[in-house]
């Protein structure tokens, strides 16, 4: 371009366009960041109406399934007529399957706000156990399934209790509901010099190959539809990775059509110096060679 033959009349009006094409920029730029405060007042106030809720769920829920739970658990104890003691076996199953998947969509909710944190606690292992054989004893029962537990620890453990409580309750319940009727599952829980490892083997269904990468997924389940025949919302195993995430573990597994699953969970070890977990009177621990029922 000959710049000779440009005037000042068009010089001026190439800076009269510039100018007016700025103020559309600055106009749209201020539109948009009007855009964003709406968009993120909405997110704001969908934040607090979803804690809000899970509030709500948590105390309207939480407090009248305790209560379901310890009246239907006295009911039973209490009467000795058929038709009263199967109501009550019947309300305190069910109260504890409820209870059990509530603890699943709180718990997910809470890490998908980012609220959730770490409590350290002193860790009985075959406490957690013995708790989560009384949450599941319906379907232990109902599928006259063996628990077994080789627990080798000997060190005073510090972990987050109810991260590891929920972890084990849904591995555990997994492997009693994918497993045949008269069957085992084992639990081996043991130090190495800077892990614990945890593992939950069942001799169940299986998990097949085209599955295996979606196990893991928010409510993602094997058999769906018509062809559902287990219960849940697909909520268990990715709430377990999740938590097995938070404390900074791995997890991983391995598993074959019809002749079952292993899931394995390796977390940071932190001890304390001293006596070990258990007493003289407590649990005794299983060998290496052999696993014990609980």
């Amino acid at each position: 371009m000959n710049l000779s033959k440009i005037s000042n009349e068009m010089l001026l009006d190439e800076i009269k366009n510039r100018f007016t094409e700025r103020d559309t920029i600055i106009a749209d730029s201020k539109n948009m960041m009007k855009n964003l405060e709406e968009i993120n007042k909405k997110l704001s106030k969908s934040e607090e109406n979803r804690s809000k809720f899970m509030s709500i769920i948590k105390n309207e829920f939480n407090n009248p399934l305790f209560s379901m739970i310890s009246l239907s658990k006295s009911l039973i104890k209490s009467s000795k007529d058929e038709k009263v003691q199967f109501i009550g076996q019947s309300l305190y199953e069910e109260s504890l399957m409820l209870s059990f998947q509530i603890k699943n969509i709180i718990t997910a909710a809470d890490i998908e706000s980012g609220t959730m944190d770490i409590q350290t606690s002193r860790i009985n292992f075959f406490d957690i156990l013995l708790q989560i054989k009384e949450e599941l004893q319906y379907p232990i029962l109902y599928k006259n399934i063996i628990l077994l537990s080789n627990i080798a620890c000997e060190s005073e453990l510090y972990l987050d209790r109810e991260k590891l409580y929920l972890i084990l309750l849904n591995l555990i319940s997994n492997a009693i509901e994918f497993s045949p009727a008269n069957t085992k599952v084992i639990i081996e829980i043991f130090e190495e010099i800077n892990d614990i490892k945890i593992i939950v083997k069942d001799v169940g269904e299986g998990i097949s190959e085209h599955e295996k990468e979606n196990i893991f997924k928010r409510f993602y389940q094997a058999h769906s539809g018509m062809n559902r025949i287990h219960r849940g919302q697909g909520l268990g195993l990715s709430v377990v990775n999740d938590l097995v995430t938070m404390l900074d573990g791995t997890l991983n597994f391995e598993s074959e059509l019809s002749k079952g699953t292993t899931f394995e969970i390796s977390l940071a070890k932190s001890v304390v110096d001293g006596c070990g977990l258990f007493g003289d009177d407590d649990f005794l621990f299983a060998t290496d060679e052999s696993s014990e029922e609980f």
